[in-house]
This record gives structure tokens, C-alpha cells and sequence, in this order.
């Protein structure tokens, strides 16, 4: 059927491929997306429907448009005319589209689709008058004059600048999600800042602007950018979580993600930029506070994963740091005054008692009280501590 399709292409190359579509009564969209795939490689190539399949088929090399008979005979090629448009757009910096097709008496859609099809060296038809009224332009019809600014707009540009620093500061913020935070539509934001950046004088909206300024922080899935992340980081993170007593549904929930994309990734250990922050996001709002599963807490100490009291920011993302505070597979802790004094005082700064740091660290309070107030030596025996 493809086959087809293009052998009627390259007997015809003057014909787009929309008017095809039309002949044989497909969407044009479904038709370049099937002749796209099979330029993908064969591993890429859909299937449709018997009736697609057979009114693509159908059509015939004499029922296809003849190139001089398009719109009823009235038709022209477009590439003189739009030219004469790209010359005006390049010359006018402050012209738009939009606003030359409003001046031709065209529609936007058409004007940007023979341009682009012009642009890229397609052969290209149309309606024979919009072609004279195109090539007009700047002579028998006078070229639309700079836009106003309108009372209730201002200048675009501190918004402009906001959105960059939002877009630094956040993985995956995306123009759209800051609009979407900021609860404007997606496409005037998106519109006013394109126009901003072709030297528009159109401003935006007061309300929009004011609402896009007031955005200071954003919410999952964007992120706080942490370059230093790594994978080993992301894993102990998540177990560390898995630890103080968290289910992976309850993680994935606090990080706006799903389970199965925690599970794969426990799995791959490579992570997506969805996974990474949703882990970030569930450790900075989860890791401090007990989780309600006991039985997340069993499995993870069967393990012996690591509780998030155990690792500080600085090191969790080493391959060789090891974790504070709590005792390793197969080695025995050497405790000495000054490191179980450096212990307790990280636990203390995250509110846990003295009782808590003990069982964390797995001291009774007896061997506890040795380590920071030795008993005095006795006359001339060298005093030892021991470890």
C-alpha cells in the first residue's frame, strides 16, 4: 500500500501529499505519518485499516488533481509570492505571519504551510488571486504598521527573564508546566514570549504577568537541578526511605511518580529524569519523618539497608562514602569518645534523643557513658580506652 502511495509520489512530485489523502478520503495526517514510519526502517512501519489500506489503493495516477487545474483552474505557484513574503519578514523584523495574512486576506494556516513548504524546496500551489494579493504587499497595498501596545499589556521582558531562571534553577520545567503552575493558559504564555523574542512590541497581559512573577518555587515533577546526584545516590536514597519505613507506592506518590518506575529502576539502576525527581522529591519530603509500614522497615533491615539518618547530603552521592552511624555487614564499629561525640551530635541536629541516638548507633547506655566519661587510670598505669 505504501508502495503504492509513493510510486504515485514520484510520477507526481508536484502534487503534495495532502491532496493524495484527500483523493483517497484518509486524514492527511494518518498518510505522512505511515510514509514517515517506512522511511524509519521496516521495524518502524504501523498497520491500518482494510479500509484505509483500500482507498489508498484506489486511488489512480489520471483521478489525482492536474497541476493546472487546481482550484478550479485558478491556481499559481506559490513560490514567487511567498518569496516576496519571506523577503518582507526578514526585512520587517517587527511583521508577523499573522499579520501579513490578515493584510493578504488569507488564512495564518495557509500562509505557514506554503512557506514552510516553499522553504523547504516542495513544489507548492495557490489560489491564483491570494498569490497577487501576497506579491501586493509592500507595493499596491501598504505593509501593516507597528503593532500597539495595548493599555491592560506591559513589557514581556521581566517575565521572560523569571521563566530562564525558573527553567536554570528546575529540572523539567518546561514553559507549559510554569504556566500551568502559575494557572494562565499555556499558549497565550507561550505565544507572548515567542513574540517577545522576535522584537514584538505586543507586551503581555497584566494578570499573566503578574501571576508568572508570583511562581517562586515549583512543584514535582520539576526539580531543584543537583548536579552532583548520582545513581549509587538515587539507590541509597530510595532505600534509605524503604528503611525509615516507607512503601514504594507511598514514595512514589510523594514524588508525583509511579511504583513500577521506582521498581524498574531498582531493578536497571539507571535512572530517568521522571525517577531521579521523584526520588529527590520523596527524600526532601519523607526522610526525616518515620514512614507508617513496619514491614517496609523488616524487609529493608533484612537487607541491612541504611536509614536516611544514616548518610549526610555531602556523601550519600560517593561510591566510597560509608554510612554514619550504623554498623556494616561483617565489620565491627572502632568507637573512640571523639567519633561516638560526632554521632550524637548528627542525630541530635535532626531531633532525635539520646535514648534514639543509642539504639541507632547500637550502644546500651552503660558502654555509652564509658566512652564519654572514662573511669580515671590508676597511678602509674598508662590510661587505655578501649574500642
Amino acid at each position: 500500500m505504501t508502495d503504492h502511495v509513493q510510486g504515485l509520489i514520484a510520477q507526481r512530485p508536484d502534487l503534495p501529499v495532502a491532496a493524495i489523502a484527500r483523493k483517497a478520503g484518509v486524514a492527511p495526517s494518518t498518510l505522512k505519518a505511515l510514509l514517515s514510519d517506512v522511511q524509519c526502517g521496516p521495524d518502524a512501519a504501523r498497520t491500518v485499516s482494510r479500509t484505509t489500506a483500500a482507498r489508498l489503493l484506489a486511488v489512480a495516477l489520471d483521478g489525482l488533481p492536474h497541476r493546472d487545474r487546481g482550484y478550479g483552474g485558478r491556481s499559481a505557484d506559490a513560490a514567487p509570492a511567498l518569496r516576496h513574503v519571506r523577503a518582507l519578514l526578514t526585512a520587517h523584523p517587527h511583521l508577523s505571519q499573522a499579520a501579513l495574512a490578515r493584510a493578504a486576506g488569507i488564512s495564518l494556516t495557509t500562509l505557514a504551510a506554503a512557506l514552510h513548504d516553499v522553504d523547504a524546496g516542495r513544489p507548492r500551489r495557490i489560489q491564483a488571486a491570494a498569490a497577487d494579493r501576497l506579491l501586493a504587499l509592500g507595493t499596491r497595498t501598504p505593509l501593516p504598521e507597528h503593532a500597539t501596545r495595548r493599555g491592560d499589556t506591559v513589557d514581556a521582558q521581566p517575565v521572560a527573564d523569571h521563566i530562564r531562571a525558573l527553567r536554570v534553577r528546575y529540572d523539567r520545567a518546561s514553559t507549559a508546566f510554569i504556566a500551568q503552575v502559575a494557572g494562565v493558559n499555556a499558549s497565550t504564555l507561550a505565544s507572548a514570549l515567542i513574540d517577545h523574542e522576535r522584537g514584538g512590541r505586543r507586551g503581555i497581559h497584566t494578570n499573566v504577568a503578574r501571576r508568572v512573577l508570583a511562581v517562586r518555587e515549583l512543584p514535582p515533577p520539576a526539580f531543584p537541578r543537583r548536579s552532583h546526584v548520582t545513581e549509587i545516590g538515587l539507590l541509597r536514597r530510595l532505600r534509605g526511605l524503604c528503611a525509615a519505613g516507607w512503601t514504594l507506592p507511598a514514595i512514589a506518590q510523594a514524588g508525583a511518580t509511579t511504583a513500577k518506575s521506582l521498581t524498574d529502576f531498582t531493578r536497571t539502576g539507571t535512572s530517568t529524569p521522571a525517577v531521579r525527581g521523584a526520588i529527590l522529591t520523596a527524600w526532601d519530603r519523607l526522610a526525616h519523618r518515620p514512614g507508617p509500614s513496619a514491614q517496609a522497615r523488616r524487609r529493608a533491615a533484612a537487607k541491612a539497608w541504611d536509614p536516611p539518618l544514616a548518610w549526610d547530603e555531602h556523601g550519600i552521592d560517593d561510591p566510597d562514602t560509608i554510612p554514619s552511624g550504623t554498623r556494616m555487614p561483617g565489620r565491627s564499629q572502632h568507637w573512640d569518645p571523639s567519633l561516638l561525640q560526632h554521632e550524637l551530635a548528627f542525630f541530635t541536629r535532626h531531633g532525635l534523643s539520646r535514648p534514639e541516638c543509642l539504639r541507632r548507633l547500637g550502644l546500651s547506655t552503660m558502654r555509652a557513658r564509658q566512652l564519654l566519661y572514662p573511669p580515671p587510670a590508676a597511678p602509674g598505669t598508662p590510661h587505655t580506652t578501649a574500642t
